[in-house]
């Protein structure tokens, strides 16, 4: 069964109004821990959204004068996948405002949300190479890499893992080669050049994605390759452009038919 925004969103978010003060907003994103809040009008619509860069000016501004109006909207019978293909496509870097069929605000669903529970055993449900692809290349030491990886074969899907640096005109043929390496490697692909053709066919997925959000930018990711259900799914995760230790992580996906 396919799963749906509703089922791992936060539920019942901390909201703020139009008239509330930067300094309020503030104080509220650091007693909930959130790293953006939406502003919602009296029936509870999402009409803006405040990050924390946001609150660092006038703390006696409204946040009517700061918020941000241009943002997406999910839906809560979206699927999970369909919220992480708008992650991965630059809609969001911090979080998605989960609105019900009458576009009443109900939750808010985080990159986090999607890849929470990481070490905790899924006793139903089928793992799909793209959810699995993104478990694997978001895992951040090698004990859970190696959990992943087992987890992966255990569901009858070949993981393999790598990492890759290196500047914009370098990366795309750097990322080909890693990923090619390392699924040949790990058993992934066999020394074919058809199987090699639908790695480099998902890497050109990312490739792309990338040229979009972060033009003329190189970056450094860890680099997920699975294979199952006749497919090829790879997810690369880390950061782009020059000033890697600060700019945000972020997940980029593509896959293809093998």
């Amino acid at each position: 069964m396919v799963m749906q925004v509703k089922e791992i969103m936060v539920v019942n978010p901390v909201v703020l109004k139009p008239a509330q003060s930067l300094f309020a907003a503030h104080e509220m994103m650091l007693i909930h821990e959130y790293e953006c809040l939406f502003v919602v009008d009296e029936e509870r619509r999402p009409i803006g959204m405040v990050s924390t860069l946001s609150t660092s000016g006038d703390q006696k501004a409204t946040v009517e004068t700061v918020m941000k109006k241009d943002f997406q909207i999910i839906s809560e019978k979206q699927t999970v996948q369909e919220a992480a293909n708008m992650f991965t496509a630059g809609h969001s870097k911090l979080a998605l405002p989960v609105v019900d069929e009458k576009g009443i605000l109900v939750g808010i669903l985080r990159l986090r949300d999607i890849v929470k529970d990481l070490t905790a055993p899924k006793k139903e449900g089928i793992l799909t190479p793209e959810s699995a692809v993104v478990y694997l290349a978001m895992t951040k030491n090698e004990e859970k890499e190696r959990l992943w990886l087992d987890r992966i074969r255990e569901h009858g899907g070949k993981p393999a893992i790598t990492q890759v640096g290196a500047n914009a005109e370098k990366l795309p043929i750097k990322m080909r080669e890693s990923a090619i390496v390392a699924s040949i490697a790990f058993g992934v692909i066999k020394e074919d050049a058809r199987e090699k053709t639908s790695v480099s066919n998902a890497i050109r997925d990312i490739i792309l994605q990338l040229k979009m959000i972060s033009p003329g930018l190189g970056g450094g990711f860890k680099v997920g390759v699975v294979r199952a259900d006749g497919r090829i799914a790879v997810a690369a995760f880390g950061r782009c452009g020059h000033a890697l230790a600060n700019s945000p992580e972020q997940i980029f996906m593509g896959s293809s038919i093998i």
